[in-house]
């Protein structure tokens, strides 16, 4: 079973960015380049982060209300998203909302993931549903559902969002914080996409689990099956 395990890069310089994604490719395979952590971002820097990675990645420059720390207006982070466009990055994750009021052109070499985030509460597993309906209109590639999670029972909702999922559909759904952390453990062997985890130079989302515990878990779970 091949188990996917993305890790945040994230610096609040291009330098400190650029020095963090070389540590963090050398303990994953699989990356997200948080570039929302850096601070007077400019367009230009997209192509020299992209020519810096060596491992897949997936690119996003999260805004504030869903977690992000990007500090520039959203025309500017819309051009961010423009010049990544040009590049060939493996995925490219878009929020719901930012699609919804922004046409930003897709590289066909590139799989889109369309995402939603809320660090305030996981909504009815109704409302995930109808939130998956729209982003469905924008044709993705992949979904992605992060919640936080107030209760311990509300993981239920997330497993519910994996194990009803049509065949035909990639989906990442996580439970963010303390109550979260066994969504991402079992979220991949439910049929979650990917998991994330994080490493001693990045974590960017309450609740993730350090990269080589995660690596120790799967192993001991599928060596005994």
């Amino acid at each position: 079973m091949n188990i996917k395990i993305c890790t945040p890069v994230v610096g609040k310089t291009l330098d400190e960015f650029l020095d963090n994604l070389k540590k963090t490719e050398n303990v994953s395979d699989f990356v997200e380049l948080r570039v929302d952590y850096i601070e007077k971002l400019k367009p230009e820097d997209i192509g020299i982060i992209y020519e810096a990675k060596s491992k897949e990645a997936i690119f996003t420059c999260r805004p504030k209300n869903e977690g992000g720390r990007f500090a520039g207006s959203e025309n500017e982070r819309i051009e961010i998203f423009n010049s990544a466009k040009n590049l060939d990055f493996e995925y490219i994750d878009i929020e719901l909302e930012t699609l919804k009021i922004n046409q930003i052109e897709r590289n066909p070499k590139t799989k889109l993931i369309v995402s939603y985030h809320n660090f305030q509460e996981t909504p009815s597993y109704w409302d995930m549903q109808s939130i998956i309906h729209e982003m469905n209109k924008f044709q993705p590639d992949v979904i992605k559902i992060a919640t936080i999670l107030k209760e311990e029972y509300e993981t239920t909702k997330i497993y519910r969002l994996l194990t009803n999922k049509p065949h035909n559909e990639e989906r990442i759904v996580i439970g963010m914080g303390e109550n979260g952390k066994m969504t991402r453990v079992l979220g991949p062997l439910l049929g979650s996409y990917l998991t994330y985890a994080s490493t001693e130079w990045g974590e960017s989302a309450p609740g993730q689990i350090a990269i080589e515990e995660m690596k120790n878990i799967y192993h001991t779970l599928l060596s005994c099956t």
